[in-house]
């Protein structure tokens, strides 16, 4: 969330400074472009992060859809196991 905060925040002012920028000339284009390509990264950064958070939660997903849960030590066990690989009981 705080990716997209700062990233719609320096292009807001990225975006603002252009105006003046135009009539100043260099002394506030440079700035301004560096806050628009700060904020470009910063959106680029929002999206690789998500989408690795979202394959690791759906592998987590999966992990957990074929695996039981002991009743005794609450270790996970494969589906297919009649005992616990942890203690040993009974599934």
């Amino acid at each position: 969330m705080m990716y997209l905060i700062f990233a719609i925040m320096s292009l807001f002012f990225g975006c603002f400074l252009l105006l003046p920028a135009f009539f100043v000339g260099l002394g506030l284009l440079i700035p301004a472009v560096g806050l628009i390509v700060i904020g470009i990264a910063l959106l680029a950064a929002r999206y690789y992060v998500l989408r690795r958070y979202a394959k690791r939660v759906e592998q987590l997903r999966k992990d957990a859809a074929v695996k039981v849960r002991c009743r005794y030590c609450g270790a996970l066990s494969s589906e297919s196991a009649r005992r616990c690989e942890f203690c040993g009981a009974t599934l």
